[in-house]
């Protein structure tokens, strides 16, 4: 019987986090499994509370939203621990949705308990003058950065000329938003032809650049990109976020991990 380890931050979501574990914590201890929880006191020390589980053997619940998963993620890729999300944030864990993850407690208990550890890809994204991260979903750049969770509206649609460098190819393009992803997002364009969907597993990137003054409807500016590693700077400076933890503004330069991280799925 497989031994959990939750790592819940308190304060995100209004607690919703640590709402959605407590159905679910029941109902894997009724089928005997063992569930302790660690609450963290931001994004670092949940890292730190990952590994430390990790080590010692327990599957690893990444409890919350986007950023949570991405936190876990990054603490696990590239060894032998196993981990499963518990989406907490209604809307915000855009992982679980790409993955298909049930949201009822009890069907979700039977997943973590009887489900294999399957690979997914992480993105690793390099900035200027700071450690190297990794993310699970998506890097948002510019007026997407601001928002608070994607599919919301837009805070700021000022338009950047993005110069984007897939595999060695540049791309020069403007929008308001740029998107490096891992995972398909709500919106997200829809592949041409016979071209694939955004997939975790995929060992691959989907970049696209975003555009629409206020008021519009946001459209995606040229066709999609897809490489394994891509450089993107722009005209002005612009922050960005990954899985909505905000970084410092560009460049950064995102490479793709494959099949880096275990999960249970």
């Amino acid at each position: 019987m497989r031994r959990f380890t939750a790592i819940v931050n308190p304060a995100a979501g209004r607690a919703a986090g640590a709402a959605a574990l407590i159905p679910l914590a029941r109902a894997l201890r009724g089928a005997g499994a063992q569930v302790e929880a660690e609450y963290s006191r931001g994004f670092g020390h949940a890292a730190e509370l990952a590994r430390r589980a990790a080590e010692s053997g327990r599957t690893v619940l990444a409890v919350g939203g986007d950023g949570m998963a991405g936190t876990v993620a990054g603490a696990l890729a590239g060894t032998d621990a196993v981990c499963g999300l518990v989406p907490g944030a209604v809307g915000r864990n855009a992982v679980a949705r790409a993955l298909g993850l049930p949201r009822g407690s009890e069907e979700l208990a039977e997943l973590l308990l009887r489900g294999e550890p399957r690979p997914v890809d992480v993105l690793r994204v390099e900035g200027a003058e700071r450690p190297p991260d990794v993310a699970l979903g998506a890097v948002w750049i510019g007026a997407g950065a601001a928002r608070t969770a994607p599919g919301r509206t837009l805070a700021a649609r000022r338009s950047a000329l993005f110069r984007i460098t897939v595999d060695g190819t540049p791309y020069e393009l403007r929008g308001h938003t740029a998107v490096v992803a891992n995972a398909p997002w709500p919106g997200a364009p829809a592949p041409s032809g016979a071209a694939p969907g955004i997939r975790l597993d995929d060992g691959a990137l989907d970049v696209a650049v975003l555009g629409g003054g206020p008021g519009r409807r946001t459209r995606p500016r040229g066709e999609p990109l897809r490489g394994q590693s891509v450089l993107v700077e722009a005209d002005r400076p612009l922050p960005y976020t990954l899985d909505g933890i905000p970084a410092p503004a560009l460049p950064l330069t995102a490479h793709v991990l494959p099949a880096a991280l275990r999960v249970l799925r």
